[in-house]
């Protein structure tokens, strides 16, 4: 008796566990972190990076697709994702149940970054066209409610991010071929600016090739410079007006408004750059392989960093406490691992 007793307290502690971990899942959030060699996306619980789900996108068997880009609706009801190869698309999912709701076709040679506007009524989608040759290719911008393509402008050479300022009124978009960022109109999504960054940074470097852009008042920003190595920081009237946070090519960079915190992620040296709340910037070594991707919790003081892995690691995601630098925790998932958006508690 006694021993079936005890089996009936080891089986309700269980279920207490198990209930108390399905709470924590939802009271944390969860992380969606592409896969671009396996053609999925992956659900992770963003307090422990434990895998939830995971999603196939896979349009061609047998053939490497690349989901890139992920990007969640400020609402929270919806995320977007984007597929590099075979036929470049924007797949729209809703949160609730990670039901696939739509998707579009591009009229792009590749996809990369996917960002939505502030009301969340637009997404931009440049096209990362590398192998042309320095050919001018364009970004996408799509109606997010029915998914109906509402302008292609031709930009520059091999745009890679195309992100909108807080208050919607502009758009950074990096050029990676032709060493320039170009300031885009939200309203009509035609060119305001140009910048040039090729004379940034060590003397002899071929080129900047500027990647990835984030921004941090309503009228500057930063962007990675993955040839010349750190970030070049910008001011839509004024231009370029700075240099710095020096590291060995850098790839996505995030930014806090609220608190001025950052963090970006450097994939030659397998580190972060992390500064909280206005302090000196410090690197935090996350063992693994080429950071990529980065993005903040439901608020400043955790960032989630993406890794590719390499041809001896898996990809995955870890945790880092901004304010310490601490690792928290590092989940192996997915192979060439690039984009990770965070979600927040379950609707």
């Amino acid at each position: 008796m006694s021993s079936v007793r005890a089996t009936r307290r080891v089986a309700a502690a269980a279920l207490a566990v198990a209930a108390l971990t399905s709470c924590s899942d939802t009271a944390s959030g969860r992380l969606l972190v592409t896969s671009g060699f396996t053609d999925q996306i992956f659900v992770l619980h963003a307090g422990s990076g434990r895998v939830l789900d995971s999603l196939n996108l896979d349009r061609r068997p047998g053939e490497r697709d690349e989901p890139h880009g992920i990007e969640v609706s400020r609402d929270g009801r919806y995320f977007y994702a984007t597929l590099a190869h075979g036929e470049p698309s924007l797949w729209k999912y809703e949160v609730d149940g990670l039901r696939l709701v739509g998707r579009v076709t591009l009229p792009t040679n590749g996809a990369s970054r996917v960002r939505l506007s502030p009301d969340g009524r637009v997404a931009a989608v440049p096209d990362y066209w590398l192998s042309g040759g320095g050919e001018v290719s364009r970004v996408v911008f799509v109606r997010t409610h029915d998914l109906e393509i509402l302008a292609t402008p031709e930009v520059c050479a091999a745009p890679h991010d195309a992100t909108f300022s807080e208050d919607g009124r502009w758009i950074a978009v990096p050029c990676t071929l032709s060493d320039e960022v170009v300031l885009l109109d939200g309203s009509d999504f035609t060119e305001r600016e140009r910048y040039s960054v090729a004379d940034l940074g060590e003397p002899g470097r071929t080129q900047a090739r500027p990647l990835n852009a984030a921004w941090t008042s309503p009228s500057e920003f930063v962007v990675t410079l993955q040839g010349t190595g750190g970030l070049a920081m910008l001011d839509v009237a004024a231009g370029v007006t700075g240099f710095g946070f020096a590291a060995d090519r850098p790839a996505q960079v995030t930014v806090s408004q609220t608190t001025g915190s950052l963090a970006m992620a450097n994939r030659g040296e397998g580190t972060v750059t992390i500064s909280h709340e206005g302090s000196p910037e410090r690197k935090v070594s996350i063992g693994a392989a080429h950071p990529h991707g980065v993005t903040f919790g439901h608020d400043a003081n955790i960032v989630y960093v993406s890794f590719e892995g390499d041809t001896e690691s898996l990809g995955g995601v870890v945790a880092i406490d901004m304010a310490t630098g601490e690792v928290l925790w590092r989940s192996e998932v997915g192979v060439f691992t690039l984009g990770v958006a965070y979600l927040p508690g379950a609707r």
